[in-house]
């Protein structure tokens, strides 16, 4: 705690800033929300009004300093982006069912149901047994391939077996001597 006047003073001014600097980005957030609900209205009037009080309410946080230039051009550009794209429909995303969640959702339902929801669960893992199986007949195929490089390596070795021999000869009477 600040021990001075002056800093108790400017404690006080900065706390009572910062809550006018979050009043405006907070009605700068609802006044883009209501452009974006005025967009998929559709109605041009609507969306020019709501258009020129959200960039009204951005020129003057600009102004008191709440916001700075380059985020205030930032959000006029992407609001503009907005309205030039026009309504657009809302899609669900669609969630994975994986196994973990399909037996959570097996505990809370009848034993009926759960019989059918173990089907469908051996269902899948047969179907991840099949490529195995499949991988399992290419395996002879890939160990004949491997020979074949095999043969090559024999081919060359009686090369430098040949030199071997030679520079055993030749260090031979290095030995010697």
């Amino acid at each position: 705690m600040a021990n001075i006047k002056q800093q108790k003073k400017r404690i006080l001014v900065a706390e009572r800033q910062r809550m006018e600097n979050i009043r405006y980005r907070s009605s700068i957030k609802t006044a883009f929300r209501r452009v974006v609900e005025a967009v998929q209205g559709g109605d041009a009037a609507v969306i020019e009004t709501a258009h020129k009080d959200y960039v009204s309410l951005i020129d003057r946080a600009t102004a008191k300093r709440a916001l700075h230039q380059n985020t205030a051009s930032r959000k006029k550009a992407r609001v503009t982006r907005v309205i030039a794209r026009g309504p657009q429909l809302e899609e669900t995303k669609k969630r994975r069912v994986t196994r973990k969640t399909a037996t959570k959702a097996a505990a809370k339902v009848t034993e009926a149901e759960a019989v059918v929801v173990e089907e469908v669960v051996v269902e899948e893992e047969s179907a991840v047994e099949a490529p195995a199986e499949a991988e399992a007949t290419e395996a002879p195929v890939k160990k004949a391939a491997a020979k074949k490089p095999a043969a090559k390596k024999a081919a060359a070795k009686p090369a430098d077996a040949e030199e071997a021999p030679a520079e055993d000869a030749a260090e031979a009477p290095d030995d010697e001597s």
